[in-house]
């Protein structure tokens, strides 16, 4: 399913994406996955305070569907990918102290275990099936973020029903709740990838900057190395623009990564961390 007016997805709810909270067991994070508690809780007042408004997956459903739902301009979806324990430790309880509900994507067959696709990171810990449980009631969503992690590229038929329709089978084995939303590994997907997702029962699926419509929907990536100018420069118009823009070549996509760190030295930001006021 693609959309017919790829302009909707410039004025469409923001999509944050963020994966670790905390920090690294080995010390290293080579890919700057974590968010101290301290920055997400400076991020999310800083969200607030601008008049962001946070929504959930279903009025984000609803506005895309042009049911009749209406969003403020300024509205955000906060969506996590990975299921690190330190969702449940750390991340939950932030977000349920802003009221802001998010998503969370797990991979569905490493439930309990941990991250084998990163050698950087194999030692990081996986949320267990009880604490996964637990989170709707906080105001976190559950869905799938493929069965063990891997690309959904150049896939044969087989593997591909194994990371997305029976990926979605096994969370609602081991956790009881039907996920509805979908994430893509890495980002990453093909159109044989967002054909078996859809033919899966998913409502969506989000991938990063790369957007083809209902079943790729652009996320922004927040990450560890985030300034305070980086952070808000990610939401604006600017930055949506040249991502959408630049979603579907790589060499765009740098563009707006060195974007943001020209705009976090013109403002003097350099390396400051977003710390709360």
């Amino acid at each position: 399913m693609e959309e017919t007016a790829p302009w909707r997805a410039f004025t469409a709810p923001r999509v944050l994406m963020y994966h670790f909270f905390g920090g690294p067991l080995s010390g290293r994070d080579p890919d700057h996955l974590f968010v101290t508690a301290r920055d997400f809780r400076a991020q999310l007042g800083s969200l607030l305070g601008a008049g962001w408004h946070p929504v959930d997956l279903d009025s984000y459903l609803g506005w895309w569907a042009g049911s009749g739902v209406r969003l403020p301009r300024k509205s955000f979806l906060l969506t996590i990918d990975d299921a690190h324990r330190s969702v449940v430790d750390l991340a939950a309880p932030v977000l349920a102290s802003f009221g802001v509900p998010s998503v969370l994507f797990v991979p569905s067959g490493l439930i309990g275990g941990a991250v084998c696709w990163s050698e950087e990171y194999a030692r990081e810990p996986i949320a267990t099936a009880d604490e996964l449980r637990r989170l709707p009631a906080t105001g976190m969503e559950l869905g799938v973020h493929g069965f063990d992690h891997t690309r959904l590229v150049a896939l044969d038929p087989t593997e591909l029903r194994l990371h997305t329709a029976d990926a979605r089978l096994e969370l609602e084995r081991v956790t009881g709740i039907r996920a509805r939303a979908f994430a893509y590994p890495y980002g990453t997907h093909d159109p044989t990838a967002r054909r078996a997702v859809e033919d899966a029962g998913f409502a969506v699926s989000f991938a990063v900057a790369r957007e083809h419509g209902t079943f790729a929907r652009w996320r922004i990536c927040v990450d560890g190395n985030d300034s305070r100018a980086s952070f808000r420069f990610k939401l604006t118009p600017m930055y949506a623009a040249a991502s959408l823009l630049g979603g579907r070549a790589w060499r765009a996509r740098h563009l707006v990564r060195d974007r943001v760190e020209s705009v976090c030295r013109a403002t003097g930001a350099g390396t400051e961390r977003l710390r709360g006021e």
